[in-house]
C-alpha cells in the first residue's frame, strides 16, 4: 500500500486544527522566550510530562500536539 493511500484529504476541520496547533506553537515560543532559563526548562519539562500522560491515556492527538509544543519550547530556549 502506498503512502498516498494512507493520507487523509484536507478538510476545513483539519485546516482549523493545523491553524490552532500553529498558533499554540507560536504562543509557546513567545512565552518561553520571556522566561528565565530555569523556568524555560521547567516549562518544557511540564509539556513532556503532559505528553507522557496523554500517551498513557491513549489520547494520541493530544500527545502529538504536546510533543510538538515541547519541541517548540526547547527550540525557544536555545
Amino acid at each position: 500500500m502506498s503512502r498516498d493511500n494512507d493520507t487523509v484529504p484536507p478538510t476545513a476541520e483539519t485546516a482549523n486544527a493545523s491553524a490552532i496547533a500553529s498558533a499554540l506553537g507560536a504562543l509557546v515560543f513567545a512565552t518561553v522566550r520571556q522566561l528565565p532559563t530555569q523556568s524555560q526548562t521547567a516549562f518544557a519539562t511540564d509539556l513532556a510530562r503532559l505528553a507522557r500522560n496523554a500517551e498513557r491515556q491513549g489520547q494520541t492527538p493530544e500527545e502529538a500536539l504536546l510533543l510538538n509544543l515541547y519541541r517548540v519550547a526547547v527550540a525557544a530556549a536555545k
